[in-house]
């Protein structure tokens, strides 16, 4: 993926399982269909699952009809006019994603195209109230993600000293 595409990544060490994420999606899209999902991983442990955007991702590839693709900024959408249905995508997705929905066509998160082309983050990320996805630039998430490990590292020695 070209350094100044943009790219969520989801801490599952953040999330507090709140259901947030699942249902903004489900409010923002008109058929109310949520495109990230929180399952139950383990005795009220829940996280979400949604589509990553997948640098080298199999369901592009494919794709008979190219109707799965990428947009400007990177993220990997479905063009439903192109769509047949076939279900290739949905087989080729190590993480099940793409569905298909009635009246035969595969849908699946676009990262809120609508709201990307208004300048505006993706929901998911916007509502997040653990602050537990970080959208952006991959360079620009890859250095969130480094600060909040080394705070989570740090964290007990600085309580030390001021303790």
């Amino acid at each position: 993926m070209d350094v100044g595409k943009m790219l969520r990544v989801i801490d599952y060490e953040a999330c507090i399982g709140c259901y947030t994420c699942e249902e903004v999606c489900s409010f923002l899209h008109d058929d109310e269909r949520s495109f990230i999902r929180l399952y139950e991983v383990y005795r009220g442990l829940r996280r979400p699952i949604s589509c990553f955007h997948c640098a080298l991702a199999p369901c592009i590839s494919a794709c008979p009809t190219g109707a799965m693709h990428r947009d400007r900024s990177g993220a990997v959408v479905v063009d439903t006019a192109r769509c047949i249905g076939c279900t290739s995508c949905l087989a080729a997705c190590p993480f099940g994603i793409p569905e298909l929905v009635h009246p035969g066509y595969i849908a699946k998160c676009d990262l809120c195209s609508k709201l990307r082309r208004e300048g505006l983050e993706p929901g998911c990320v916007a509502m997040c109230p653990a602050r537990a996805i970080a959208y952006g630039t991959s360079p620009e998430v890859n250095e969130g993600l480094r600060k909040r490990a080394l705070a989570k590292i740090l964290a007990p020695m600085i309580q030390s000293v001021e303790g």
